[in-house]
């Protein structure tokens, strides 16, 4: 009888401790939702998660808005269809102009709002003897060179939306709304002209479509991309950008990580997106080192386990295609 009741004792002081622990996080939670006030006009909604910094949802792929004395920072501006909206999004949510806009890529649905959302703010080191100026549009050199043509032919972008500024270097650093940005060159993940752009203060970075939540990882191996690249950045985030919220794990404080769709995530959330990605290689790769075919692999359903929450049957990035792109690059690769 004694073994029994501190059988049950043990058992009660858990479960007390498991509530404990519960109410804590929901205690946790509950200041830092305060501290995430939304706008919502139409289709677009922001959710501020800094004081500083907001995120646009609904006009193409994620919008960062970073705001200060200087002006307006985006990373990324939309479609070109949802532009007029998004501009007026932008201005409900600072009264600032727009002095830079750093895309991430060269998708339709992150550049196409370039024209209208530029030309509507004035550039980081303005001519004030020139006329039209316009927000300054920073890329990877790649960008430019996708979003254009070689002379004499035509270019699936209008002049107007091109990035008037870029680079090939592995950072290039600006100083801007008294916050130290980085844009950080990672290419050959989900194409030959991602970025991420770090926000030190703040901690925040986006990373474009190298992390989208809506589906496994576009993979545009004609572009650039390949699996391997994909991780490789997915590690490189982990590895020196993004800090997560141990040990003090009830409270809320840690790196915010902007995908280029879906919603904001942090350390931990990473951690399984690119495990998930891992082990799907893994599992691609050994099929491959067996001699299966491409359609053997995908019979074979090496995504099972994840598909449920990640894959499509139908629709412009299917989990065929997936597994297509990861089977074309460790075949590839040779590994």
């Amino acid at each position: 009888m004694d073994g029994l009741r501190r059988l049950l004792r043990i058992v009660r002081n858990r479960f007390l401790y498991a509530v404990a622990l519960v109410l804590a996080a929901m205690a946790a939670q509950i200041p830092a939702a305060q501290q995430h006030p939304s706008v919502v006009r139409g289709p677009l909604e922001a959710i501020q998660i800094r004081p500083n910094v907001h995120v646009i949802f609904g006009a193409g792929g994620n919008v960062t808005v970073h705001t200060g004395e200087d002006g307006v920072i985006l990373v990324d501006a939309g479609s070109t269809e949802m532009a007029p909206q998004l501009l007026d999004m932008v201005k409900a949510v600072s009264n600032k102009p727009i002095r830079l806009i750093v895309n991430t890529s060269a998708d339709a649905d992150h550049v196409g709002g370039n024209g209208v959302l530029a030309a509507a703010g004035t550039g980081l080191s303005p001519d004030p003897f020139a006329a039209g100026n316009q927000a300054t549009v920073l890329a990877h050199e790649n960008v430019l060179l996708r979003m254009s043509a070689p002379t004499g032919s035509e270019s699936p972008f209008p002049a107007r939306t091109w990035p008037n500024d870029t680079f090939t270097s592995r950072f290039r650093s600006l100083y801007v709304n008294d916050e130290p940005v980085q844009i950080i060159r990672q290419t050959g993940a989900h194409s030959n002209s991602d970025s991420m752009v770090l926000f030190r203060k703040s901690d925040v970075i986006s990373v474009g479509d190298i992390l989208d939540w809506r589906h496994f990882p576009v993979i545009d191996a004609k572009g650039g991309g390949s699996i391997q690249g994909e991780l490789d950045a997915l590690n490189r985030l982990l590895i020196e950008f993004v800090v997560p919220n141990i040990p003090q794990v009830l409270k809320p404080g840690r790196t915010f990580v902007v995908p280029g769709h879906g919603y904001v995530s942090d350390y931990g959330e990473v951690v399984e997106y690119r495990d998930m990605l891992t082990v799907i290689r893994d599992i691609v790769r050994d099929m491959a080192k067996k001699g299966m075919t491409l359609q053997q692999v995908i019979t074979a359903n090496p995504t099972k386990g994840y598909r449920g929450r990640f894959g499509a049957d139908r629709g412009p990035w299917t989990t065929d295609m997936f597994v297509e792109a990861v089977y074309t690059g460790v075949k590839g690769s040779g590994s």
